[in-house]
């Protein structure tokens, strides 16, 4: 018999793709409590969140 998993659907977690959040670029600028954080794909394409 299959066990259900108890945690509720209101905690799963939203996933989005890096093409969704970057839309064809290569990085983004993201506002955070005031503070400009930049996400960036690196050269070997992975990446990196900076402050």
């Amino acid at each position: 018999m299959p066990v259900s998993d108890p945690r509720p659907e209101t905690n799963q977690v939203k996933i989005v793709t890096s093409d969704e959040i970057l839309e064809g670029g290569n990085e983004i600028q993201i506002e955070h409590k005031g503070m400009i954080y930049r996400l960036r794909v690196t050269r070997q394409d992975k990446l990196i969140l900076t402050k």
